[in-house]
């Protein structure tokens, strides 16, 4: 490939590294917004084939990278009055990072703590949610195993208050704090509404969950 790029053009070729390196940029800056940690991007090289001269310079725009087997790029010369028609690029990219890969079997349901991870470089052009790091408070959607690369779309809210758990009530209102004793009639993760009886009124509430064993008034918010 390199043999064929030097016997195009000198501006052919420029233009071609050019948008390689917009691109790079630009998966580089995705994957820094995803939270990725020391992400490599290999990119292919365009197909060799002569392209016009702009001498103002070229603007470069990534069109489409949702999937790196197909990137799509266009590269539009600044100068309109040149007529120079537009360059469509089409690349493809492989991308790597430090990742959470499974160190320990999790079942569904269950929680997935650090204990359960360890960082590894990994291939992830085909798992582009994969995770650099674990919040708290997560479970697993299905059932996972070691070796695999933890993506955000294998976890859940963890179940923190279960239907039958005897449960805090907490109303707090313009510095006036009130608690009673209640219980949990549906189970719920955290910021879920659950169904809660007030074991003093036998009410049954609306409560927003807030952690383990504690619950306000969904009315509150």
């Amino acid at each position: 490939m390199t043999g064929a790029l030097a016997a195009l053009p000198a501006a052919t070729a420029d233009l071609d590294s050019q948008v390689v390196e917009t691109a790079r940029r630009a998966l580089l800056d995705q994957a820094d917004q995803a939270g990725l940690l020391a992400a490599e991007v290999q990119l292919t090289q365009p197909s060799p084939r002569a392209r016009p001269a702009c001498p103002a310079g070229w603007d470069i725009a990534l069109q489409d990278s949702r999937s790196l087997s197909r990137i799509r790029l266009v590269a539009r010369c600044v100068d309109d009055s040149a007529k120079v028609p537009p360059q469509d690029y089409l690349l493809r990219a492989t991308l790597s990072a430090e990742v959470l890969v499974m160190t320990q079997s999790v079942n569904t349901g269950q929680a997935v703590g650090e204990a359960d991870v360890q960082l590894q470089r990994r291939d992830i052009s085909q798992t582009l949610d994969a995770l650099s790091t674990l919040d708290t408070g997560l479970a697993a959607r299905t059932s996972l195993r070691p070796g695999q690369v933890l993506q955000k779309r294998l976890l859940v809210a963890a179940v923190i208050v279960r239907r039958g758990d005897a449960v805090r009530i907490l109303a707090s209102r313009d510095g006036v704090r009130v608690e009673g004793q209640g219980e949990a009639l549906d189970s719920g993760a955290r910021q879920a509404v659950i169904r809660v009886r007030n074991l003093n009124s036998g009410r049954i509430i609306q409560a927003r969950v807030l952690e383990t064993g504690l619950v306000e008034p969904a009315e509150l918010r």
